[in-house]
């Protein structure tokens, strides 16, 4: 897979961030462990999108094509 961190990122972001979110604005609490793996989520996206950036867009075998 060409962009995992991008994937990835977007997973653990969703789930996570999501989660720390509605928990967050339902009961009032603040869950240490899914704002942590959200933010490395995030981290993990931002990373993606520059390695994308950077490279272009194209992946390893659209260059060899």
């Amino acid at each position: 897979m060409p962009f995992t961190a991008l994937f990835f990122g977007l997973l653990l972001t969703g789930i996570f961030g999501g989660q720390f979110l509605i928990r967050l604005l339902g009961e009032g609490n603040f869950y240490y462990m899914e704002f942590g793996v959200g933010i490395a989520g995030l981290l993990l996206l931002i990373t993606g999108i520059v390695y994308k950036s950077r490279r272009g867009g194209h992946s390893e075998k659209e260059e060899t094509l």
